[in-house]
């Protein structure tokens, strides 16, 4: 299946956008753009850096005007920030763009997978100055309705291996009125 659109996976961090979005980028023969990745590299700071520094007002402005342009230049898989639903803006040009995929996992599953990811940790910065179980349930809990207002398809990303959760997008693409075409 080619793609001639924009497919962008939404979910909490440590749900595997970065980790499906090449799989799936691969079989629908478009490219992947990591938005997180974009953000340090246009603003030469990493992400935690640009929270320290300037302020996540600061980040989550830079946050837009990179999905802004990654929006505009299809066919591509954006893997989303964690947080970029949470301006309206960014919401709704996901929508007008293509299909949204929403990775779903528990919060045991998502904590687990972000502490063991040291990268991660060194790049992203703590929302809450809690433990990593009590900052992913409250901020999940916050940001739940606003991944069901963005998502037009929810994958459960709780067990499967990356490579079986791109196969079950593309499924999922093939039976949506927006997904690619053959």
């Amino acid at each position: 299946m080619i793609v001639r659109m924009i497919v962008t996976l939404i979910g909490y961090r440590g749900c595997g956008k970065s980790s499906v979005g090449p799989l799936l980028a691969a079989r629908l023969q478009c490219r992947c753009v990591d938005s997180d990745d974009e953000i340090e590299s246009s603003s030469g700071k990493t992400i935690g850096e640009i929270f320290a520094d300037d302020g996540e007002s600061t980040f989550r402005a830079l946050e837009t005007e990179v999905l802004t342009q990654l929006l505009n230049k299809p066919p591509v898989v954006i893997a989303a920030g964690g947080g970029a639903i949470l301006a309206p803006v960014n919401r709704e040009l996901m929508k007008e763009a293509g299909p949204v995929v929403w990775l779903t996992a528990s919060v045991a599953t998502l904590a687990s997978r972000i502490g063991r990811d040291g990268t991660s940790q060194r790049r992203r910065p703590s929302l809450t100055g809690k433990s990593i179980d009590d900052e992913v349930a409250d901020v999940l809990e916050a940001r739940l309705p606003l991944y069901k207002d963005a998502a037009t398809i929810t994958i459960d990303a709780e067990s499967e291996s990356p490579l079986q959760i791109a196969d079950r997008i593309v499924a999922a693409l093939g039976d949506s009125p927006a997904g690619g075409t053959p």
